[in-house]
């Protein structure tokens, strides 16, 4: 049996979405999981299924005892060496760094000595950073700078760790004396209304970050659309402290003190949701543990929310966004203001709880509604209604299919038929854009390769390869999908260790033809997509042939 640690030093949420490593690393049975958390995070830990030990690290009381005046810093470090050392003294054939942060990163570097192997980003000796395969390059340094992410951090955890994703399972420890009450009162609640058929749909009303929230004046709207319907009955969700209490009032108030009003901590909120038909939610802990209770997601996606990066995990679930050509997911360039109405936010609840999904609903302009499915590298998301950036999602489509066809050695056919459907003249000026670009990087590849030929003859030619690498690596910029390998080429020199000249010639040289393969492989996955376009274009006329020929 091997006995994996998993790091995660981030919030109740990011704890909640490692229960999906957990129970796909416990599947089989052959694994034991421990888990490393803030002692703020614990409350979320501590219910996750297959966990076998919960550590914990008392960040309030470090912090107190690092900026008291009256302390040297000694004691706060001797105090965080006593709190990990339950951890240090046991051996681990895995250590998983969740969280990859400075924090997570050195605590890892420090326990590697007793353990086989550390997943995520950790340190040497020489304070180099150490990444063990291309999904953590991928991860570190590829998804930061791409704008719009082509994986969930889920998958991409996954793939690090070499774990095959395995949805099924119960992943949350929920408490039978909670599931018995919320199943007798929500039903209580149905039986009030006209019909037993009745749909129980939850509300979160607030996040931990104001720009996340869903309006104020939308809710009431939404409320007010959601009562109208007889067989739709409305719960607020809240937490169990005094904030949120006085906003639940202040909602009730503004309707009649006729809403039901749903206090539970976390443990109780699972068996909650549990019995609800959907969840409407902004980004908050609370969509992670729907997706854990496999109930259905409306995520209404604000402020910096990077919905697909972390957004609901679930298949079938949504995710409702301004489109995302106008969305900004770093909280500094965050933009205010939403074009979402509550309108929306109701036209697709109901497009959710219809069976056939047939009718796509009407919303708002510039306003996308996303729907979940998996392929074979997880979870994706796929514009459904609404303003849809045809070339950003070809971009990202594509940028999926390369990390496939480049990780794995398996395209997947199913995505060149999703651009195709798209827009077949955007899919060809699109990939005429890309050739363009991947041309213009191969000919500075090139002259990169030949400046640093020379300056292995001659020292004084070293400016000029310095020029060309410049002018190579800064297609780090271009939004195309040369970026991703010119991201991790990036890595790769910056974590070459200072030898002879010769030596680090030679390393950059093979990471130079090494780059020049990667560009042969997106130009692959470019030639058989204009395969597919043409075989699309063919198939639109003979169709129109054969329709004209009725007429």
């Amino acid at each position: 049996m091997k006995k994996i640690l998993i790091i995660n030093l981030r919030r109740l949420g990011d704890v909640f979405s490692t229960a999906h490593l957990i129970n796909s690393l416990t599947a089989n049975g052959e694994n034991q999981v421990s888990l490393l958390t803030y002692k703020e995070s614990s409350k979320a830990s501590n219910i996750l299924k297959n966990v076998s030990n919960v550590y914990e690290i008392d960040r309030k009381e470090l912090i107190t005892l690092k900026t008291n005046k009256l302390f040297s810093d000694g004691f706060a470090f001797e105090q965080l060496f006593n709190q990990i050392s339950a951890v240090k003294t046991q051996e681990w054939d895995q250590i998983i760094n969740y969280s990859n942060d400075v924090v997570g990163a050195y605590l890892s570097s420090y326990l590697k000595e007793s353990c086989k192997q550390v997943i995520g980003v950790h340190y040497n000796a020489q304070r180099n950073v150490i990444m063990q395969n291309e999904w953590e390059l991928l991860f570190n340094d590829v998804l930061p700078v791409v704008k719009y992410a082509p994986i969930h951090f889920v998958d991409c955890y996954h793939k690090m760790a070499g774990a095959t994703l395995v949805k099924d399972g119960e992943k949350l420890n929920t408490n039978a004396k909670y599931n018995e009450m919320a199943f007798n009162n929500i039903n209580a609640v149905r039986k009030q209304h006209s019909t037993n058929e009745c749909k129980a749909i939850g509300i979160q009303l607030k996040t931990a970050d104001a720009s996340k929230d869903i309006p104020e004046e939308t809710l009431h709207e939404l409320i007010d659309l959601i009562r109208s319907h007889e067989e739709l009955i409305p719960f607020l969700l809240i937490a169990p402290n005094e904030d949120e209490r006085r906003l639940a009032e202040s909602f009730n108030n503004a309707h009649e003190n006729e809403l039901v009003v749903v206090e539970a901590d976390l443990q109780a909120m699972a068996s909650v949701l549990m019995n609800m038909d959907m969840l409407i939610t902004p980004c908050t802990a609370i969509k992670h543990i729907a997706d854990l209770t496999e109930t259905p997601v409306l995520e209404v996606s604000l402020g910096h929310a990077p919905f697909l990066k972390q957004g609901t995990y679930s298949k079938d679930s949504l995710i409702l966004t301004d489109v995302i050509s106008n969305r900004e997911f770093t909280k500094e360039n965050a933009t205010s203001g939403t074009a979402i109405t509550a309108l929306d936010i109701m036209s697709c609840m109901l497009y959710a709880l219809t069976r056939s999904k047939s009718i796509k609903p009407r919303l708002s302009t510039n306003v996308t509604l996303y729907q979940s499915s998996f392929d074979q590298m997880g979870i994706r998301y796929t514009p459904v209604a609404g303003t849809v950036n045809t070339k950003i999602e070809i971009h990202r489509l594509m940028s999926r299919q390369l990390i496939s066809t480049w990780f794995e050695q398996n395209p997947d056919m199913h995505i060149y038929q999703d651009v195709c459907n798209l827009d077949l003249n955007a899919a060809t000026e699109w990939t005429n854009s890309e050739k363009t670009v991947v041309t213009s990087v191969m000919k500075d590849i090139l002259g990169t390769l030949r400046s640093l030929l020379q300056s292995a003859e001659n020292k004084k030619s070293s400016k000029d390869f310095v020029m060309n690498l410049g002018k190579l690596i800064s297609h780090i910029d271009s939004e195309s999908l040369v970026q991703i390998p010119v991201s991790m080429f990036k890595s790769k020199i910056e974590a070459i260790n200072v030898k002879s000249f010769e030596e680090n010639s030679k390393e950059v040289e093979m990471l130079l033809y090494e780059l020049k393969s990667d560009m042969q492989k997106i130009l692959q996955c470019l030639q058989e997509l204009e395969v597919q376009i043409n075989s699309s274009k063919m198939d639109d006329m003979i169709t129109r042939n054969l329709e004209s020929t009725k007429l």
